[in-house]
């Protein structure tokens, strides 16, 4: 009986020492991707750097700045982020599903905290 009880507690520990993996800790790193207006196929470069403690810039293809905003996941599979470009405040956000199985995030742009006004993003993690 002792050593059911020992065999059990061990047991327990361990599932209780796992980390479950979640949207939230793999999501953050540097993505790549595209962009395109209302109706067009993304064509157009994109680069973010999403932070762990929910913030992101979003860099130029020579990983200079251009933008700074925050992040949040909703329901682990639905990504959401807004930032203002440092040049002229211009707010955009992007509404999209991630997958963690391929390292995606697809969905839609918009203008001043809009997220689908603007047309379609594909991003993925590097």
């Amino acid at each position: 009986m002792k050593s059911m009880l020992a065999i059990f507690l061990l047991a327990a520990s361990l599932t209780a020492c796992k980390k479950e993996k979640t949207a939230n800790n793999t999501v953050p790193g540097i993505w790549v991707g595209k962009w395109g207006d209302v109706g067009q196929t993304p064509t157009e470069f994109i680069k973010f750097d999403i932070k762990s403690n929910g913030t992101l810039t979003r860099l130029n293809q020579q990983n200079q700045v251009i933008a700074n905003g925050t992040w949040k996941m909703l329901n682990s599979v639905e990504f959401e982020c807004n930032y203002v470009h440092t040049a002229n405040g211009e707010e955009h956000s992007i509404g999209g599903l991630y997958t963690d199985f391929n390292g995606e995030i697809v969905g839609t742009w918009g203008y001043n905290y809009h997220k689908a006004n603007g047309g379609t993003i594909e991003l993925k993690k590097q």
